[in-house]
């Protein structure tokens, strides 16, 4: 039998098929203006202007952190985050998945973060990820360490779509290939075996472009550790 719908179903603009897992109610606007920062800040990396540019670029951006800042108290994470993984439905097979609007490295309300499409893939998980100009370390190639935040990020997320908590606890990647800048790859993620707590995971990143048995540009091995819905009742 498929999973019913998920609670806390899209909203504010968000695809039908997006299982979002906290709701935002200005998801579209919230990610409209974190992709314009997005574009900002690639532009401000490979362009240079003119002193009197950067000062107003300057002025602006405090001037509107200080209005945002006064705007309303910082929001905190919900408490329950993990436990929602045992009361929760598990997304559908092949919605796209989103935990917060502004999740680090992938939320498409976080300025900080690459473009990201995730999803379920059966009991794994995909990806689709394009790094910009302010990714970018050797050139032409994303930076090692935001490659491994979204290595992390991808199977954080294989997590929900398995339906349980866990944490990080090792990755191991190897760097086979350089990934490119401005265009689209792909990460793919599963688990390969689970003894108890102990959930054994494997990912490779692959370009869109290349076939689905290409060799991979990235492949990773990693251990998640499981917390049980009653280690948090417990808690």
């Amino acid at each position: 039998m498929d999973d019913p719908p998920p609670r806390g179903d899209a909203d504010g603009g968000a695809g039908d098929d997006l299982h979002l897992i906290y709701p935002d109610a200005q998801l579209a606007d919230r990610s409209a203006a974190a992709g314009a920062l997005r574009r900002l800040a690639h532009a401000f990396v490979r362009h240079r202007t003119d002193p009197e540019t950067l000062a107003e670029i300057a002025a602006w951006a405090e001037a509107t952190a200080g209005r945002l800042e006064a705007g309303s108290a910082p929001v905190p994470r919900p408490a329950d985050y993990f436990a929602r993984r045992y009361e929760d439905p598990r997304p559908p097979d092949g919605a796209e998945v989103m935990a917060f609007s502004d999740r680090a490295f992938s939320g498409p309300a976080n300025p900080t973060a690459m473009e990201v499409d995730m999803r379920r893939d059966g009991d794994g998980v995909r990806a689709q990820v394009t790094f910009g100009a302010a990714f970018e370390s050797a050139p032409g190639r994303a930076h090692g360490g935001s490659v491994c935040a979204v290595v992390d990020d991808v199977l954080g997320y294989l997590m929900v779509c398995l339906g349980v908590a866990a944490y990080t606890a090792r990755l191991e990647i190897d760097y086979r290939g350089g990934v490119p800048i401005d265009e689209p790859v792909n990460f793919s993620g599963r688990e390969i075996r689970r003894e108890g707590r102990k959930s054994h995971v494997e990912l490779a990143v692959r370009a869109a472009s290349a076939a689905a048995d290409a060799p991979p540009l990235i492949e990773a091995t990693g251990l998640f550790v499981i917390v049980t819905a009653d280690q948090l009742a417990a808690e």
